[in-house]
């Protein structure tokens, strides 16, 4: 099965135990002004074993993180608040956050592109800022098709487990071949908005071509 295809049914909400003692999330704000809380230190490193672990990470032009339900409950617990199956994008957005900071020392932003759900494992796609002025000055020049995107160098990112007192850890490795070619796909297709409960809606920005994740409705 291509573990980047979308699924044909809505994705159904997991269990997810409430903490009494973790904060909530803020609806109906931006998604940046959601959770309260700072980017916490974290560190990247090459997965074990990769061949290829001196690629360049300042090429990287969009960012795969491949994070589980129970991952994410584990990580948002650790920086002290609870995490909301019914408000997807505010997490998407701190975790892409996390992972600029810890691949590119905050240097690149990150923007959501798109997600696919196998089960309870959320594969989060982002677009790299210089990718995306690189891509809008190409179609400024009148390129078309294909020949308006810039080539694509795609990373795919791991969360560990969150340990007490211990900075978080991501490790990263040039991405699959299949990932890569659905990245391309996303962007050919102007991207689509995520969302839990109608994963194949396409509802993109047209004007730019890239997505990004309102708050959901309270």
């Amino acid at each position: 099965m291509d573990h980047m295809d979308i699924p044909i049914e809505p994705i159904r909400p997991p269990h997810v135990e409430v903490d009494p003692t973790l904060r909530t999330i803020t609806r109906g704000v931006p998604d940046r002004a959601a959770i309260d809380a700072p980017i916490p230190k974290v560190r990247a490193t090459p997965a074990t074993q990769n061949p290829l672990n001196n690629f360049d990470r300042s090429a990287v032009t969009h960012v795969v993180i491949q994070v589980t339900i129970t991952r994410q409950t584990q990580i948002f617990k650790y920086i002290g608040y609870q995490y909301d199956w019914y408000v997807p994008s505010v997490f998407w957005y701190f975790l892409g956050k996390i992972a600029g900071k810890a691949l590119f020392d905050n240097q690149v932003e990150l923007t959501g592109l798109n997600f696919v759900a196998i089960g309870r494992r959320e594969f989060i796609a982002y677009t790299t800022s210089t990718w995306k002025a690189a891509a809008d000055a190409q179609k400024a020049a009148g390129l078309t098709g294909r020949e308006r995107f810039p080539p694509l160098n795609v990373i795919e990112v791991n969360f560990k487990k969150p340990q007490p007192g211990q900075p978080l850890e991501v490790t990263w490795a040039p991405a699959r071949p299949i990932t890569t070619a659905k990245i391309r796909e996303w962007n050919e297709d102007d991207g689509r908005r995520p969302n839990h409960d109608t994963p194949q809606k396409s509802d993109a920005d047209k004007a730019t071509g890239y997505v990004t994740y309102p708050a959901q409705p309270s």
